[in-house]
């Protein structure tokens, strides 16, 4: 369990390093937090967006939501998708209907005064930044 002082917020999205810092940086700006629990999977966006999602991978991930939740107190979730993605490698429009399904299905199970926000992260001039959706 975290102490007091430690503040948290939860990232959830692809396992791709390029794009952990750039979400990192985001999430501890938006919640003013200083740590990020980190919930990752290759392509995860596009594992949620189907129509037959395995319910061990959401059960996994439930699990893991809670415990941010409850544990760090966690003081919002950052779902995030990204371009050039080798575990959904789909269209860019396409990847970021995925993190807004993913959102929707997120909501559907964690407390309402959670705030569950969907970014996509995108190379850029200057590195990988953030866009919101």
């Amino acid at each position: 369990m975290s102490s007091t002082s430690e503040t948290f917020f939860t990232s959830i999205g692809c396992m791709d390093g390029r794009v952990q810092e750039p979400v990192f940086v985001f999430g501890r700006n938006k919640f003013g937090v200083k740590y990020a629990d980190t919930i990752t999977e290759a392509g995860l966006v596009g594992l949620f967006a189907k129509k037959d999602i395995d319910e061990d991978l959401l059960n996994s991930l439930k699990n893991k939501i809670f415990i941010s939740l409850a544990k760090h107190h966690s003081k919002g979730i950052v779902v995030h998708g990204h371009a050039e993605c080798a575990g959904n490698p789909v269209e860019d429009r396409k990847h970021k209907e995925d993190v807004q399904k993913s959102v929707k299905l997120i909501k559907s199970f964690v407390p309402h005064d959670i705030p569950v926000l969907p970014v996509f992260v995108e190379r850029g001039n200057e590195g990988w930044k953030v866009e919101p959706l």
